[in-house]
């Protein structure tokens, strides 16, 4: 059976938060000992190598992209001995410059100590986590990291926050050594499915990654998922002077006109493309936080909300990756990418939880409020005329239904027929969603919520993240989690409110584009592209 990899592309400081999160899930989720039920196919996602000691390495198939001074203490060759299998020379030869080395936290010492049991120490990463390398658990490959020199993360005097400067960028040396790093990975594979692309589309990253996936499409023509993300917060969210509010609105500019420049090119270049945002705006400033019920986080601290999007798009990519289940990332985009609607949706609930002596079929039946929020910006997810992929995760089978002897009022619902969990939430879609195709997966290994994940989950919750009748004192170590992609007729909305909102940039004034070459005349058409990407969405269909 081939392996169906899937390589990763990671662009941007926040979009390498969210990565950090979502790396040390898969890692953290491996079984050493063989007496779990393994239900994930890691191959999918990692690579399996030869260190030049001979040992076995196990690493992500990841390329990522930073500037310079955001690792902080991993090196730039990612922590891991100089691979040679399959490796060029190139790589035997490394540059050294004297710096500073930071000092490394306590986790991070922990994790490369043999006699320390990460779960049983305390950290306080709430004030620790200064960067995404401050969290990280997983070692990469020695070809995983690229910096971009030409810039310095936290420098405010020459910053990398207009689009063109990316795509500049890219057709410079630094692009023709991530593609050569692509071309590497890709040649390792048996039977490489597609491509994922999660990238910060608000600074110059975005222009970086849409280059890259111009690459990708005209080399590769494979399947490529983009996850076009904005952070939960800017530093000049919150001005304090008239001084502090003009800056802040025209960071605020910038940074619309940079999304509204790579949702136009994804909408062209991309299969199936994925705005996310924990903000409820998005498009302007990222607003207020998405709420979560049974959830405390701190949208200022991006260890927080990048852990809930990465916890998304575990769950997410659940059901491509799990070994009896033969999705593909083809199938993804063949369901939710018909009449030219390349972009969709997302949505999240964290945790899926309901009262540990309740059953599902309850649950579910008493329901008044949607089961999940959105997470695309500017985005309110529709109730009908939907096509939609949902992912449901770590609800034991046993919490379905009461047993026949004590189903008492359960057996006059309809429901009580149901002989599994996906079986009750197919009918559960079916009764909300009007005119709708839901398709659902159940996966039975629940979110675990190891160290480092930030410690965000509400008191009344017990180990397994349901509702406790006690009082008892419990640390919540996993839980379930729902997740879902959808797509229809609401997501024209979402596109107008962008194209209303970057109609109105009064672009003479944006000397930052035009200084790297965008002119007025190619913005204005750019959003007349955009404009008539929204009429796919204007149609009414039939399922």
């Amino acid at each position: 059976m081939t392996t169906r990899e899937i390589l990763t592309l990671q662009f941007g400081h926040y979009s390498n938060y969210v990565g950090s999160h979502f790396w040390n899930i898969q890692e953290l989720s491996f079984d050493y000992t063989g007496t779990k039920n393994n239900d994930i196919n890691h191959d999918i996602l990692y690579r399996e190598g030869e260190s030049a000691k001979g040992e076995v390495t196990y690493t992500p198939r990841l390329i990522l992209a930073d500037l310079k001074g955001s690792l902080k203490t991993l090196p730039a060759t990612g922590s891991l001995p100089l691979e040679t299998v399959n490796e060029d020379p190139q790589w035997e030869t490394v540059e050294t410059i004297e710096e500073t080395v930071p000092e490394r936290n306590q986790f991070l010492m922990d994790i490369d100590s043999e006699d320390v049991n990460i779960e049983e120490n305390q950290y306080n990463f709430e004030e620790d986590v200064k960067t995404w390398t401050d969290f990280l658990y997983p070692r990469f490959h020695n070809r995983t990291v690229n910096i971009v020199k030409q810039y310095c993360h936290g420098d405010e005097t020459e910053t990398f926050d207009i689009y063109n400067s990316g795509c500049t960028l890219w057709k410079q040396d630094f692009g023709d050594t991530f593609s050569d790093n692509i071309r590497k990975y890709v040649e390792e594979c048996d039977s490489i499915q597609g491509f994922h692309v999660n990238f910060d589309c608000t600074d110059g990253f975005s222009g970086l990654a849409i280059g890259c996936i111009e690459h990708l499409a005209d080399e590769y023509i494979k399947p490529i998922l983009a996850h076009p993300i904005i952070a939960s917060y800017f530093t000049d969210n919150d001005p304090k002077s008239q001084e502090d509010r003009d800056k802040s609105n025209l960071k605020d500019s910038i940074r619309l006109v940079n999304t509204a420049l790579s949702i136009q090119e994804l909408s062209e270049h991309t299969s199936l493309f994925v705005p996310l945002c924990t903000g409820e705006r998005g498009w302007r400033k990222p607003g207020n936080p998405r709420a979560f019920e049974h959830v405390k986080y701190n949208p200022q601290l991006y260890y927080h909300s990048s852990a809930l999007i990465a916890s998304a798009l575990d769950t997410l990519s659940q059901k491509y990756r799990h070994k009896s289940n033969f999705y593909t990332l083809s199938d993804i985009i063949a369901d939710m990418s018909g009449y030219g609607r390349k972009m969709a949706a997302a949505s999240l609930g964290i945790p899926f939880t309901f009262n540990e002596s309740q059953y599902l079929i309850d649950h579910l039946n008493n329901m008044t409020k949607p089961i999940y929020a959105s997470i695309t910006p500017s985005c309110k997810l529709a109730t009908d005329k939907l096509f939609q992929l949902i992912t449901v995760r770590g609800i034991p089978e046993s919490f379905l239904k009461a047993p026949l002897k004590e189903a008492k009022e359960q057996m006059n619902l309809p429901a009580y027929r149901c002989s599994s969990v996906k079986e009750m939430f197919e009918l559960y879609f079916q009764a909300s969603n009007f005119l709708s195709a839901t398709n659902v997966t159940v996966t039975e290994s629940p979110l675990e919520l190891k160290v480092p994940f930030p410690k965000i989950f509400s008191e009344n919750l017990n180990a397994y993240g349901f509702l406790k009748n006690s009082n008892s004192q419990e640390t919540t170590k996993s839980c379930a989690v729902i997740a879902g992609y959808h797509n229809g007729n609401f997501l024209a909305d979402v596109i107008e409110k962008l194209h209303r909102e970057a109609g109105r940039i009064k672009f003479a004034k944006l000397h930052k584009f035009q200084n790297e070459g965008l002119e007025a005349a190619d913005y204005h058409e750019s959003l007349n592209r955009l404009a008539e990407f929204k009429d796919n969405y204007e149609d009414d269909f039939e399922l």
